[in-house]
């Protein structure tokens, strides 16, 4: 099961538990370990999240796009259909 699922099934775990009848202590530990659960999913998510991003901006050059021949006679601030700031 992936984590943004067990995340999902632990909420609505959450959800129904009190509905269920079980006795107050034992409830108490049910929730308490669910969200032990989505806290620990989450920290893994979290961490993903981190390395994700801190691979994508080392990876990334700046590169200068050339100048079209349009954008050298057009400046840059109005549109093509004539409208500009004082519109």
């Amino acid at each position: 099961m992936s984590k943004e699922m067990t995340i999902i099934a632990l909420g609505i775990w959450i959800i129904i538990t009190p509905y269920l009848g079980v006795p107050g202590s034992w409830r108490t530990v049910l929730l308490v370990l669910s969200g032990l659960g989505i806290a620990v999913t989450g920290f893994l998510l979290r961490g993903e999240s981190i390395a994700r991003g801190a691979g994508s901006r080392t990876s990334r050059s700046y590169v200068e796009s050339p100048a079209t021949p349009q954008s050298l006679h057009e400046p840059a601030h109005e549109d093509s259909q004539g409208i500009n700031s004082l519109n």
